[in-house]
């Protein structure tokens, strides 16, 4: 009986600890635990066997030892998470490994190397307590870091564009309203060319592949504290916080240029696709509605000029910027500036913007 519940308990700690590395990394370290499990069980199967019951106890108690305190690293590494919760949990676990150790130690001090009966000493009673106080506290904080957990979960759920991972419409205007940005901040607003005309020849599956590539073009090329999402269809938006127009210019070159140059594969024939973007003024955080509405204005602009081109907006007109050498030539006619050509779309942009979602 005495082997069976001292390989229960091993069994047990392993576990904790395989819950923690998944906890932290996501993977369950199967072999490991397995391997563990086996070397645990032999370390105080074969004194107990032998009559050496005191024994046993040491070699148990420091097993528990370094179980605890690898399961409260566990936790520690992935402290950022939540830090005090976590922080909380990880030392603990530590607390609980220590008391382990101290009755190894007790045991090992008084040469109890047979004792016919479980230890009834200091660090016992010691270990005692602190185990049923672990166990309350440990039991409550895990339940809060898995609630925890799922509530992130969901809200990034509800955040995200299920097809490219990028932030959705809602979760884009959240997101830059966020941002601390104290200097000026920067909107670039992307449209995929003749997008339609790609799911018509080729399928919506390549459609799709299409978008997921740009939103990866889009991620790899910008730094973490700027804001991407898909706002609608082919539609993608860009808040560049501490930016430039320069800034602006040469990120948003940079993703139409890698963009343009991805081959897609459809019924074994290659094909790319193009895209337009529309670079608003800069400009401060809480002016985002209006540096949305000069972006899609300097986008519409892009379009009307033949596509595949980056223009930014100004506030007489807007200055184009050639696709092919990345050098701006004159300022737009006024057939295309914004009084006359742009009002209908810039309408349709306050619209979307104030509509409900």
């Amino acid at each position: 009986m005495g082997m069976i519940a001292f390989s229960a308990l091993e069994i047990g700690l392993i576990l904790l600890f395989g819950a923690a590395h998944q906890f932290r990394t996501g993977v369950l370290p199967v072999r490991e635990m397995l391997i563990a499990a086996v070397v645990a069980n032999a370390a105080t199967a074969v004194p107990m066997a032998l009559g050496y019951d005191g024994v046993c106890y040491i070699i148990f108690n420091f097993v528990a030892l370094v179980l605890l305190c690898a399961t409260g690293l566990e936790y520690w590494r992935c402290r950022s998470e939540s830090p005090l919760l976590i922080g909380t949990l990880a030392g603990l676990y530590v607390i609980g490994g220590l008391s382990f150790g101290l009755c190894a130690f007790a045991l090992a001090w008084d040469q109890s190397w047979i004792i016919n009966g479980p230890p009834n000493d200091w660090a016992e009673n010691l270990n005692l307590v602190i185990c049923l106080i672990d166990t309350a506290a440990i039991g409550a904080l895990s339940l809060g870091l898995n609630q925890i957990r799922l509530t992130r979960r969901h809200k990034k759920e509800a955040e995200t564009d299920a097809l490219t991972g990028l932030f959705n419409r809602r979760a884009f205007f959240d997101q830059a309203n966020l941002s601390q940005s104290t200097a000026s901040v920067v909107v670039v607003v992307f449209d995929i060319d003749h997008f339609k005309l790609v799911n018509d020849s080729h399928g919506h599956q390549i459609g799709d592949n299409v978008l997921r590539t740009f939103a990866l073009t889009v991620s790899d090329a910008i730094r973490d504290e700027d804001v991407a999402a898909r706002l609608g269809g082919e539609e993608f938006g860009l808040v560049l916080p501490n930016a430039s127009l320069q800034t602006a210019l040469l990120v948003s070159e940079r993703i139409r240029k890698r963009f343009s140059e991805r081959r897609f594969l459809s019924e074994g024939r290659l094909f790319g696709c193009t895209v337009s973007a529309g670079i608003s003024k800069a400009g401060r955080i809480g002016d985002l509605e209006a540096m949305m509405v000069q972006a899609d204005a300097a986008l519409y602009v892009a379009k009307r000029s033949g596509r595949d081109r980056v223009i930014l907006f100004s506030s007489r007109d807007d200055l184009r910027i050639s696709s092919s050498r990345g050098e701006r030539i004159e300022p737009a006619d006024s057939t295309m500036g914004t009084t006359v050509d742009i009002a209908p779309r810039i309408a349709q942009r306050k619209a979307r913007l104030t509509r409900p979602h």
